[in-house]
């Protein structure tokens, strides 16, 4: 085994774990995931700039930058005690990536020339509103995820890189429970302020 498959193997290992450790702190609310963000996003710039997907690499830098301003804006709710979970219209987030995928095809495909294109600004776009959308806590945030996760499959077949085929299938696994984790506290903040309103009333 030569130094670079050590040293991928290495960085597989510590995506995965930080990847995890990502979603459950996100899930519980904690900003220390976006301290985690920033590490990740780091190893996945040098990822995607191996495999030459130069429109994810983009949007891991401006992944890094979300993360940082993550971390102040959640310590801020967490100092006014806004940990409230919203779920949004989807139509807005619908909108947006559509029309950033169409946005940056152009320059990703003919002046970056990179691999699957349609695919790589798909993604990214998906990822761009997914982060804003986490700052927020809204729960389609997770969905932008789920479809990446589940877009990044078949690229990592494509292309035949399986240590990023097996990440992929991580990040599916821990985006659905990111996403039942989100739904179960939505809904138990829902069934708080129906009682809360039924005992104002009574």
């Amino acid at each position: 085994m030569d130094l670079q498959t050590i040293f991928h193997s290495i960085l597989t290992v510590v995506i995965v774990v930080a990847q995890i450790a990502t979603v459950y702190l996100a899930a519980r609310g904690n900003r220390w995931t976006w301290i985690l963000g920033i590490v990740t996003g780091l190893i996945l710039c040098y990822n995607f700039l191996s495999d030459r997907l130069y429109m994810s690499l983009a949007f891991q830098v401006y992944s890094i930058a979300a993360s940082i301003g993550g971390v102040f804006i959640w310590k801020k709710k967490e100092e006014d005690n806004k940990r409230t979970i919203c779920w949004g219209n989807p139509l807005w987030p619908l909108l947006v990536v559509v029309g950033l995928t169409a946005a940056v095809y152009y320059f990703d495909a003919q002046v970056l020339k990179s691999n699957l294109p349609v695919l790589d600004c798909a993604i990214t776009s998906l990822q761009a509103v997914a982060t804003f959308l986490m700052v927020r806590k809204d729960i389609n945030a997770w969905i932008c995820y789920l479809i990446c996760d589940a877009i990044y499959i078949p690229l990592g077949i494509i292309g035949g890189n399986y240590q990023w085929l097996f990440i992929s299938g991580i990040f599916l696994i821990t985006s659905t429970f990111g996403f039942i984790t989100f739904i179960k506290a939505y809904r138990k903040i829902k069934q708080e302020k129906a009682q809360a309103n039924r005992t104002e009333n009574s």
